[in-house]
C-alpha cells in the first residue's frame, strides 16, 4: 500500500478503514509509521473506531505496540489509559501481556494521584486479576 494514511480513520465512524486494517495479513504491510495516529484514536473509547481498533491492533508487531502502550499507560490522560487498559490490553497475546504486566502492577501498587482519583488503579487491578 503506497499511502498508509489511507489506513488511518478520518472520523469517529470510519469503520471502513478499520475493515481495511482487519483485512491486511499479518506483516503484509508495515504500519509502524501510522501507529501513533492509530493510537490517538484510542483516546475516547466511545468513538466506534476506538473499540474496533482495540480488536485489530493486537495483530500487529510487538515492536510497534509496546512503546505506544507504555506511552499511554504513563501519560496523564486517564481516558486514554482506561481505553488501553480495559479494551486493548485484554486482547493482547500472552507474550505481550507478560510485557505489560509490570506496568499494570506499577499502576496498581504505586498509582499517581490522578490515577487514584480517576480509579485507573482499580481498572488496572480488575484487568490484571482477570488475566493473570
Amino acid at each position: 500500500m503506497s499511502n498508509l494514511q489511507q489506513l488511518v480513520p478520518k472520523h469517529k465512524h470510519d469503520l471502513e478503514v478499520i475493515n481495511k486494517l482487519r483485512e491486511l495479513k499479518n506483516n503484509e504491510v508495515d504500519i509502524s509509521s501510522i501507529m501513533d495516529d492509530l493510537f490517538d484514536w484510542l483516546q475516547d473509547i466511545n468513538w466506534p473506531v476506538a473499540q474496533e481498533l482495540c480488536k485489530v491492533l493486537p495483530r500487529y508487531k510487538a515492536d510497534d505496540l509496546l512503546p505506544r502502550i507504555y506511552m499511554v499507560l504513563n501519560s496523564d490522560d486517564e481516558c486514554w489509559q482506561y481505553s488501553c487498559i480495559y479494551f486493548l490490553i485484554p486482547n493482547l497475546n500472552t507474550d505481550l501481556l507478560n510485557e505489560v504486566k509490570d506496568e499494570l502492577l506499577r499502576i496498581i501498587q504505586n498509582p499517581t494521584p490522578n490515577e487514584v482519583l480517576s480509579e485507573i488503579n482499580q481498572v488496572a487491578k480488575e484487568i490484571f486479576e482477570s488475566i493473570f
